[in-house]
């Protein structure tokens, strides 16, 4: 009997807890429809923090406590393990944006031999550090990076540097007229159906604001420039980790 009792117990206990998750997460959706359009699509589950919901919107993460009144962005970070929870949950977005890209609609380099790493670039033609990080690409392909390449002309659609990516893009060698744009040469001014409309909602998908930049196959960005050897050692890292 007492058997019973403890059981029922539990069970009424268990059911409260989920009723009042559910009525929170309700509580904080409700909240998010009128500070975002995208409250419908948010992502939302209790945190590691008690009381505090991980509030996933597209790739950004946020945190709300349980009355949906409070919203926190920024770093979380457990100072026991050292662990940025921010981050972490990020890169998993990024990277479950990136398994689902489209090579077919990228300039890709194979690595020399196995690829035991892919990056993937956000490139401005007429970016001087991305001419510099183009100039690279021998010697992390060497040492099996594949780079792939996605656009990213700052200045917008019509610009000129637009232009250059779609130019490129309807070239017959598309490597190869990257590789003479990236030098400062010219190339044919072609126009054709073309990926960089997406490439730049990709960017606004990815929160991305800088060129060049680069995501790592784990999700990791990093804005800007990196020496080839630097970046060599941090996706070393990132595998052994």
């Amino acid at each position: 009997m007492y058997f019973k009792r403890s059981l029922l117990a539990m069970l009424v206990t268990t059911a409260t807890v989920v009723t009042n998750a559910y009525a929170d997460e309700n509580t904080i959706r409700n909240t998010l429809q009128h500070i975002t359009p995208n409250a419908a699509q948010a992502k939302i589950s209790p945190s590691v923090v008690p009381g505090l919901y991980q509030v996933v919107l597209g790739t950004r993460v946020l945190f709300m406590d349980d009355s949906g009144r409070y919203v926190f962005s920024g770093d979380l970070i457990d100072l026991k393990t050292r662990k940025n929870i921010t981050n972490a949950v990020e890169n998993a977005q990024r990277k479950a944006v990136l398994n689902g890209l489209d090579e077919s609609k990228m300039i890709v380099y194979p690595a020399k031999g196995k690829a035991k790493h892919t990056i993937t670039v956000f490139s401005d033609i007429d970016c001087p550090y991305c001419r510099k990080l183009h100039d690279d690409i021998p010697k992390l392909t060497s040492a099996g990076i594949k780079v792939r390449y996605l656009s990213f002309p700052r200045a917008g659609v019509g610009s000129e540097s637009y232009k250059k990516s779609v130019a490129v893009w309807c070239s017959s060698d598309r490597r190869e007229s990257l590789d003479k744009v990236m030098m400062g040469k010219k190339i044919p001014m072609k126009t054709c159906p073309n990926p960089v409309i997406d490439d730049l909602k990709l960017v606004e998908l990815l929160r991305i604001n800088g060129t060049p930049n680069i995501l790592l196959d784990d999700g990791e960005m990093i804005p800007g420039y990196i020496s080839p050897k630097d970046l060599i050692q941090k996706l070393v890292g990132s595998s052994a980790g």
